[in-house]
């Protein structure tokens, strides 16, 4: 008996024209029905259907391709396989393809690999879903989204029709009630601050985090409304600003508390948070992550190349098995210090995001507390999660500690006073961890005479930042501005002693100026706004700052 993809081999082979050459000519299907009839049978398509899979398998060796590659393979013409609309839809919704935006068609890898095995794809149930099943064909359907297999609209339908089919579970219950008047794409935003807080904890929400799910133009039209006060979500009371320690923000938004409750009722409804609780490992995903070209000194340069390398998903699992092999720890801590504003911190960001890991970032701030035993019991927390997350498998994330030197200082000998034992106590805890270690952490410092030297020697990579040479500085201004000849360059780079931060002090100046005057700065207003960068460095004052 032949198998799925045999069959698909046969119906290729037989309506093929001497004429065609590989491709099908749809006036041949006569030659291969017994084949088309039986897959129609099998996988409950019509034969057209089978027709049209069979030629979309054939060109899925690429990933994307479009309603004109598939007529092509067909044989038709553009327009006539455009008759085809409503086959091409069924298909999209039983989950055999996918069509993005711009009508882009994929055949998903699970898919391809389930017709391989010679079985049907059997499509998810869209009835009889709890509201924990709904959350997770939410993160399933943001995904699809993120990677541009479907549109917006599609999302937001596919969803709004998995609450219709289950219309007893409290998240069902919730959309109908407050989504009514509410335009598709704000519906995938309300659905993205579900996912957010449900998935990630996360309840401060911004644009870029979720971007991805929309095009340009949605997102700028959105956020245009949402400065204004003007999006349904925020007229019809369902979103408001987020808090940063008890003050007002509009840079982040939520779903509201009441509402959030509502959605989430059939799972406890919103998180209480725990006195010494801490949200110490705020979490960012690689696609939260801005892509920024970053500039070394060949030194670091080399050292930071090193570091990619062995960070990559392809070289790490691979030297982290040997190294078990070996006996040996297969924890990677790694020190970034140096001068401020030489682009430590943005490194971490910037291979967490080439490496493709989650990222999370300790806020020391929330780490200590007044109460007694509190912060010792914060920071057991934050690598319990950390712990818990390279046991769950993939790739491992990273564990940034940003200016390390506040929570990784000096001992004290012969501590009395409460605060020197606490600090005592949550450096011993690390020192352990650190001992202990099965994943990545990397922390930053500009004082690096205020780290223990018992810190110092757990670090299995140390990197230095120092401030950009000529030609790195070169390198620098005319990335950030782009209109200075190499001329203009080279003199910024030579007569100003800049970090690559205090280049972008100058260069954001610089673009406020010419946004007030309405015309860009000239190249002495750029050596004069050098010149009260400077300040800094002058010989009659002290230093501001690290």
């Amino acid at each position: 008996m032949k198998t799925i993809i045999e069959r698909m081999c046969s119906i290729s082979e037989k309506m093929r024209s001497p004429e065609s050459g590989s491709k099908m000519d749809m006036s041949c299907m006569s030659r291969a029905m017994a084949d088309i009839n039986a897959l129609s049978k099998q996988l409950q398509m019509t034969p057209t259907q089978v027709v049209i899979l069979t030629a979309i398998v054939q060109k899925s060796s690429r990933y994307r391709i479009d309603a004109e590659d598939i007529a092509e393979q067909l044989g038709i013409e553009y327009l006539k396989f455009l008759t085809y609309n409503h086959e091409m839809e069924d298909m999209r919704k039983r989950g055999y393809i996918r069509i993005d935006k711009d009508g882009d068609v994929v055949i998903p890898k699970e898919v391809l690999a389930t017709l391989k095995e010679n079985k049907t794809v059997t499509p998810e149930p869209n009835e009889g879903l709890d509201t924990p099943e709904l959350l997770t064909r939410i993160k399933k359907m943001l995904r699809i989204r993120d990677n541009d297999e479907c549109t917006t609209r599609e999302a937001a339908q596919d969803l709004d029709s998995l609450m219709e089919l289950n219309p007893d579970t409290s998240i069902a219950i919730a959309c109908k009630k407050y989504l009514e008047v509410i335009p598709y794409t704000e519906e995938l935003v309300f659905y993205a601050l579900i996912y957010r807080y449900y998935f990630e904890d996360d309840d401060r929400v911004g644009w870029n985090d979720i971007d991805d799910y929309f095009s340009e133009d949605e997102v700028d039209r959105m956020r245009g409304k949402y400065l204004k006060e003007k999006m349904e979500l925020q007229t019809e009371g369902i979103i408001t600003y987020s808090t940063e320690d008890g003050l007002i923000t509009k840079d982040f938004f939520k779903i509201k508390d009441e509402i959030m409750n509502e959605i989430l009722a059939d799972v406890g409804g919103v998180k209480k948070k725990k006195q010494g609780e801490v949200s110490a490992s705020r979490k960012l995903s690689p696609s939260q992550i801005k892509a920024k070209r970053m500039f070394y000194n060949p030194k670091e340069e080399n050292q930071i190349s090193r570091l990619r390398e062995l960070l990559s998903p392809e070289r790490f699992p691979g030297i982290r098995d040997k190294m078990k092999e070996k006996g040996l720890r297969t924890g990677f801590p790694c020190l970034f210090y140096g001068f401020p504003g030489t682009g430590k911190t943005e490194t971490v960001y910037q291979i967490a995001r080439e490496s493709g890991r989650d990222l999370f970032i300790v806020d020391v701030s929330q780490i200590k507390s007044c109460w007694v035993g509190e912060s010792e019991k914060n920071i057991k927390e934050v690598f319990n999660k950390y712990r818990a997350c390279v046991k769950a498998g993939g790739n491992v994330p990273i564990l940034l500690f940003n200016e390390a030197d506040a929570i990784f200082g000096i001992r004290q000998t012969g501590a009395e006073r409460a605060v020197d034992k606490m600090e005592n106590s949550i450096q011993n805890i690390i020192l352990q961890e650190m001992e202990d270690l099965d994943g990545i952490i990397i922390a930053t410092t500009n004082l690096t005479e205020n780290l223990d030297k018992a810190f110092e020697r757990r670090f299995l990579y140390k990197v230095r930042f120092d401030k950009p040479s000529i030609e790195a500085k070169t390198s620098i201004w005319k990335s950030m501005i782009e209109e200075l000849s190499d001329i203009e360059a080279i003199q910024l780079a030579r007569d100003y002693d800049f970090s690559g931060g205090q280049i972008e002090n100058v260069c954001r100046k610089k673009m406020v100026t010419g946004i007030l005057s309405c015309s860009e700065p000239s190249f002495a207003q750029i050596r004069e706004f050098c010149d009260e960068e400077s300040i800094s460095t002058s010989p009659t004052r002290k230093p501001i700052g690290f």
